[in-house]
This record gives structure tokens, C-alpha cells and sequence, in this order.
């Protein structure tokens, strides 16, 4: 899977589905049904842009507009930004600015009132590949991500993708 074939994936997920819960099952049941090394290339795709949207400007614009200022929260912001597409994706991660423009953050005024729909995060977009590997390769989530991890060459900076903002970005 090349990342063309990625992003076909995660856009087209969104325009079939209407939940968060049913984009994570119609995107597992699509890669259900490829080889395991495309179950593994998509997780590699997935990484590489949590790890392109890991900097100091992308995490301020986050919780500048949504409050995200945990770890965790920011790894599922930028999941929630991969899960726009591929346009708004690239830029916002260009000019994290532009976060304020999009609609999907303009709609969103008053925090107190978002739905669980509403709310700038995807976590479970980080695991649909997760079932659909062990069910293809017959393998564990950890060869799952040593398998992305040798094929995105993030090396030694794969683990600091999920924290903080890396002080080399």
C-alpha cells in the first residue's frame, strides 16, 4: 500500500460512514480483506503522519483551540486531523494556523456542548490495524509495529512520536 492507497482509505472511510466507531470497524473490515503487508503498510502510513503533525506549532494550535494537553490527547488530535483527509492534513501540519479555519474547528464553539462525535480526537483510528494483522498474520501487535517501524525507517525516534513534541522539531 502506497501512501495514495492510504489516504484513499482513510477518506473514503469517512465518506461511508457516520460514527467514529463505525470509520474504525469499516476501516478494520477493509483491511481485513488485503495482505498482511498492506495491513502493515497502513499502520507504517498512519505512524509516519502522527509523527509529521509530533511539533511545538501543532501542538500549540491544539491546545490553543481544543485544550489538548496531554500526551495522549495531542496523539488523538493528530489522529483526528489525519482522519480529515489528506488536504486539511498537510495544511494544517503546514501552517498549524489554518487549524482556525477549517470548519470542522470553526463548528466547534463551546466545548461544553460537543458531542463525543464532535470531539477533536480519534484514538481508535491507532487500531484498526491491530485485529485485522493478528487475523491475516497470525502475529502480535508488537511485530505488528516492528514490521511498520523497519518499513517507515523512524528508527530510534518511533517511540517519541507519541509524547511531547520531540526538542528536535
Amino acid at each position: 500500500m502506497d501512501v495514495d492507497a492510504f489516504w484513499a482509505l482513510i477518506e473514503q472511510s469517512g465518506r461511508e460512514t457516520s460514527t467514529k466507531r463505525s470509520r474504525r470497524e469499516w476501516l478494520e473490515n477493509q483491511l481485513g480483506g488485503r495482505p498482511a503487508d498492506d495491513i502493515i503498510d497502513f499502520q507504517k502510513w498512519l505512524t509516519l503522519c502522527e509523527y509529521q503533525g509530533n511539533t511545538w506549532d501543532v501542538w500549540g494550535a491544539g491546545t490553543a483551540a481544543f485544550l489538548t494537553s496531554s500526551a495522549d490527547s495531542f496523539l488523538y488530535f493528530r489522529r483526528w486531523l489525519i482522519g480529515l483527509g489528506r488536504e486539511t492534513f498537510e495544511r494544517v501540519i503546514a501552517d498549524p494556523e489554518t487549524l482556525f479555519e477549517i470548519p470542522e474547528t470553526r463548528n466547534l464553539i463551546d466545548l461544553r456542548t460537543w458531542t463525543a462525535e464532535e470531539w477533536p480526537e480519534f484514538e481508535f483510528l491507532g487500531y484498526v490495524a491491530f485485529k485485522p494483522y493478528r487475523d491475516r498474520a497470525g502475529l502480535d501487535l508488537c511485530t505488528l509495529h516492528e514490521q511498520a517501524a523497519a518499513r517507515a525507517g523512524l528508527g530510534e525516534d518511533w517511540d517519541t512520536m507519541r509524547g511531547t513534541p520531540p526538542d528536535h522539531h
